[in-house]
């Protein structure tokens, strides 16, 4: 890929002399740019463009062109790339559109290109995308114009399915002083994708922090990966949250862990910073250019009491501590400020009095006394653009020399401000929320890369290995779904207790079963176990005795009758208390195994009360998922109850995730109910629903 980046030589192909033609545009920025490798125009029609020839074919392009920018109708594609080949020129840039994005023949087109391009060899860049940035190459391909003046380099990548949306952040970085090193628009990714683009840029020494802008993921598990392994703060903005499905959830697990929700616990256990919106993206970028906030000390400085106010109310809802400022810096400061007609705290108002040297130093000595960082408000004017440009230069540079951010918002009128932007040195914010949310987000990052530190290995348990392989081969052979009592033997046999059962085939067997079990007992009809028993009528509960065991078990034997099913009553012992929980399992299509922990029972759709992450489990992730209920105080113990067994619930969950992991022809399970008992006394499972890929 560092040809592609750096190429020597360069075809752009599908250039005329029209002023509109997209081609010449691409040409005119790669000039503007004063790109130091040779470029060759190629069009049908010739003539000349930006002072060279325009050659009328491929064939006439000399050898070793490295790569080249197709511009040209799709449905012509395919053979230029083919005419590529021959040339022996390795990568294609294509930014033309019409192929999946537009129909199905547009597909067919598609499929073309990448076939005739994978028998020369060649990788193709889109197609339906704007091409390369690489600032350190002064190569700029996209055909819409950019502009040197405007466009600077930096330490931001950004890659974009979206060739707008790369144009669109791009700028918007540049307009907030912050510089690109590279930037991809890949379109409809037919080849590369943004794995193959992340994995060169976490190696690149000339960027710092990755922006993505994804509106689909298709090797989640390779992006969390990529993510976790490398020490560059990654923004993603992933759209598309929200697809239209008409495919019904067979189990809970699949209606609580939707796409979305899955994305959210992939991002945040490979510590992805995620964006909501392009204001998100390039607020979050923002504050990542500088160091982290490593605590939650802070210090609010404003020249509006007002502002004050509103931003430590921010700082309380983002969970910030306002840092007690010592009374000898509290004097300093009104000593230096003029009359005393403000009473001096934090946060800090200092009214009408404007002094940038005054300023600097506050905020100097607010970073040594021991503030993790600070906000800083200004407002007014912007006649004196220098000198907030200066306090900008001066902010920056505190903040690298104490490795502390300080997040600056401006509220002053729009004369000026344009040029303040594209010159201050310090990422400035629109609203005082959005700086406090900014540093937030820094806090939080930080807080999770320490995590991930010392999050240790995922458990390994002994489980029956044999007991859970017999009973997926059973179903299997018979091409048939597993029943509830093989579901319910899989769970024990992965070490999670499941309540004393047996399948009868008449009344007799059932007596002598529940006289060893005990009564109560509850009856459920031995049915594929994907079903929700109680919707259709096959369940009994809590059966005292004899009598009204005979009563249950004739018409539960007589509903299986009427729905077809011939494999037995279930008897079970009944569990009458402890919490209701849902563990849950499924196989996400992008990021693989997901696991769910959840408040369960009868409402664990209604509630949702739910938390999911990436499987494996380690310890400290499984007992993060417990903290992470909102329900969690009731596990505890609160007004009086006694705790439940939270330990035996976290081993219960370690373990349904080595089940799905070591065991992957299962695709989804429910473990619902398991009731977690008091303290001490484990757990139950009592219904277990399980489908696999067999």
């Amino acid at each position: 890929m560092q040809k592609l980046f750096y190429p020597e030589r360069i075809a752009v192909i599908g250039v005329s002399e029209r002023r509109e033609n997209a081609g010449r545009n691409i040409m005119e920025n790669i000039v503007r740019f004063d790109f130091a490798g040779d470029v060759f125009p190629v069009g049908p029609r010739g003539g000349t463009v930006c002072g060279k020839e325009i050659l009328t074919s491929v064939d006439r392009l000399p050898e070793g062109i490295d790569e080249a920018i197709i511009i040209t109708p799709a449905a012509t594609v395919p053979d230029i790339v083919d005419q590529c080949g021959r040339k022996g020129i390795p990568w294609a840039i294509v930014e033309t559109g019409g192929f999946g994005e537009l129909s199905a023949d547009g597909k067919q087109l598609g499929d073309e290109l990448i076939r005739t391009a994978r028998k020369w060899g060649m990788r193709v860049v889109g197609p339906n995308g704007l091409g390369i940035v690489n600032m350190g190459a002064s190569l700029v391909t996209p055909f819409a114009p950019m502009h040197k003046e405007i466009l600077k380099q930096g330490p931001v990548a950004v890659l974009a399915q979206s060739g707008g949306v790369m144009y669109n952040l791009v700028n918007q970085l540049s307009n907030n002083n912050i510089g690109v090193s590279k930037a991809v628009s890949f379109g409809n990714k037919l080849d590369l994708d943004e794995i193959d683009y992340l994995s060169y840029l976490v190696e690149d020494d000339e960027t710092e922090i990755i922006l993505l802008y994804l509106e689909s993921i298709t090797r989640g598990r390779q992006l969390i990966e990529l993510a976790a392994k490398t020490t560059k703060p990654i923004v993603i903005q992933k759209v598309n949250r929200y697809p239209a499905t008409s495919e019904i959830a067979m189990f809970h697990t699949q209606a609580l862990a939707t796409d979305d929700r899955v994305v959210d616990a992939a991002f945040r256990e490979a510590g992805i910073v995620r964006a909501h919106s392009y204001r998100e993206a390039i607020d979050w970028v923002k504050i990542l250019t500088l160091p982290p906030m490593r605590g939650k000390n802070l210090v609010i400085v404003s020249r509006s009491g007002g502002v004050a106010i509103s931003t430590a109310d921010f700082a309380t809802e983002y969970k910030f501590t306002l840092y007690p400022l010592s009374q000898g810096f509290l004097n300093r400061v009104q000593k230096k400020s003029g009359p005393n007609v403000i009473k001096r705290t934090n946060p800090l108002d200092l009214g009408d009095f404007l002094n940038f040297d005054l300023f600097v130093g506050i905020a100097e000595d607010a970073l040594k006394e021991g503030a993790d960082g600070i906000f800083f408000q200004h407002g007014g004017a912007t006649e004196d653009a220098s000198g907030m440009i200066s306090l900008g230069k001066a902010f920056h540079r505190l903040s690298m020399q104490y490795q502390k951010p300080i997040s600056a918002c401006f509220m002053f009128d729009e004369r000026n401000a344009p040029q303040i932007r594209r010159s201050f040195e310090l990422p400035l914010f629109a609203d005082p929320q959005d700086a406090i949310r900014a540093l937030a987000v820094s806090k939080d990052h930080y807080v999770r890369s320490k995590e991930r530190e010392g999050e240790g290995v995922p458990p390994r348990f002994p489980l029956d290995r044999r007991t859970i392989g017999t009973n997926l081969q059973r179903a299997d052979a018979g091409k048939r779904p597993l029943l509830l009592a093989e579901a319910l033997e899989i769970v024990s046999a992965a070490g999670i207790p499941s309540a004393r059962s047996a399948v009868c085939r008449d009344i007799d067997e059932a007596l002598a079963h529940a006289d060893a079990i005990g009564y109560p007992i509850g009856l459920k009809i031995n049915c594929p176990s994907v079903l929700h028993k109680a919707d259709i009528g096959i369940v009994a509960r809590n059966i005292q005795d004899s009598r009204a065991l005979k009563d249950a078990f004739a018409q539960l034997t007589q509903q299986a009758q009427k729905q077809g099913f011939n494999d037995g009553i279930l008897i079970q012992g009944w569990v009458s208390h402890g919490m209701e929980m849902i563990l849950g399992g499924t196989v996400d299509k992008s990021f693989g195994p997901v696991g769910m922990l959840g408040f369960g029972g009868s409402y664990a759709e209604i509630f949702g009360d739910t938390v999911l992450r990436i499987l494996p489990l380690t310890e400290k992730k499984a007992e993060a998922m417990l903290t992470e209920l909102r329900g969690y105080p009731l596990l505890k113990g609160v007004r009086g109850f006694d705790p439940f067994d939270c330990a035996q619930l976290t081993e219960a969950l370690l373990r349904l995730s080595q089940l799905m992991i070591d065991f992957a022809e299962i695709k989804g399970i429910d473990v619902n109910p398991l009731f977690v008992l008091p303290q001490g006394q484990g757990v139950v499972a009592v219904d277990v629903r399980l489908i696999t890929s067999r």
